[in-house]
Order: C-alpha cells, then sequence, then structure tokens
C-alpha cells in the first residue's frame, strides 16, 4: 500500500517530472559558489544568515545523504534506506512503514529510471508530493 497522500504510479504529476528538470537545468547557471558553500558548510560558520526557504532545502539535501550514504551509491537510496528515512524523518505524516510490500510499491512509484533506486531527483519529486498532501490538509481543515 502506498502511502495516502501520492498518487498511482501512471499518475500525469509524474510526468512534471521532466519539467522540474527542464526548469533546474535552466536555473542551474544561476547557482554561485556561495550557494554551494551554503551545501557544504553550516551558515554560522561563515556569518552568513539564510533565509527559513534556504535552510529547508539544505535540511533537504543533508538527510537525502545521510540515508543515501549508507550503502552503495551514495547518491541514490536504496529501499531499505528510503524506508529507514520515511521511519525516521517522516513518520509523524506517514506513519511507519514495516511491509516490504508498502516500500516496494513505493519505489516502483517513485523509480522513474527503472533502475530500483531512488535518485534525487525522484527523492524529490517524493517529498513535493508530500508537502502538497500536507498543505492541501491544512487548507481543508483550517476552518475547523
Amino acid at each position: 500500500m502506498v502511502p495516502r497522500c501520492l498518487p498511482p504510479p501512471k499518475h500525469p504529476v509524474y510526468k512534471s517530472h521532466l519539467f522540474f528538470s527542464l526548469t533546474l537545468h535552466s536555473l542551474s547557471h544561476k547557482i554561485t559558489s556561495s550557494t554551494l558553500l551554503h551545501c557544504s558548510t553550516t551558515a554560522t560558520e561563515h556569518q552568513v544568515k539564510m533565509s527559513d526557504l534556504e535552510n529547508s532545502i539544505a535540511t533537504i539535501i543533508e538527510v537525502f545523504h545521510k540515508y543515501s550514504e549508507k550503502e552503495g551509491d551514495k547518491h541514490k537510496l536504496k529501499k531499505s534506506e528510503l524506508r529507514d528515512l520515511i521511519n525516521s524523518e517522516l513518520s509523524s505524516f506517514l506513519g511507519h512503514i514495516k511491509d516490504q510490500a508498502t516500500v516496494d510499491s513505493l519505489m516502483e512509484s517513485l523509480d522513474a529510471d527503472g533502475d530500483s533506486e531512488c535518485d534525487f531527483q525522484e527523492f524529490m519529486t517524493f517529498i513535493t508530493m508530500v508537502t502538497i498532501c500536507c498543505h492541501e490538509f491544512c487548507e481543508h481543515h483550517e476552518d475547523e
């Protein structure tokens, strides 16, 4: 069972992944060396104040690598690493994943290139969908 926030595997939202890739490619030339510095060190070490959104982006990158570096390719999540990440970092939103069938189904939904691993772009598709679901939930329950 895929977590209830995610659309089914062939949902059109996954096609937007190509749009994000193209947009990212066009913006990548704007990333400066100071941006890369933020990714590799903490802002306090260099007396640079990052915004909340910049800190959130840096945290997402750090969390991905915290789990992807555990085994195999350090730039991709294996199923076990994805399960550990969700259980440790997203359990308040998605609950704990205990059965292998759920992990298999989730990986199949995210694995756009069919390599049985979750690279960073595929992971960001997942994070984006979880964020959208949380936003929609808040919108529907703000009047209660």
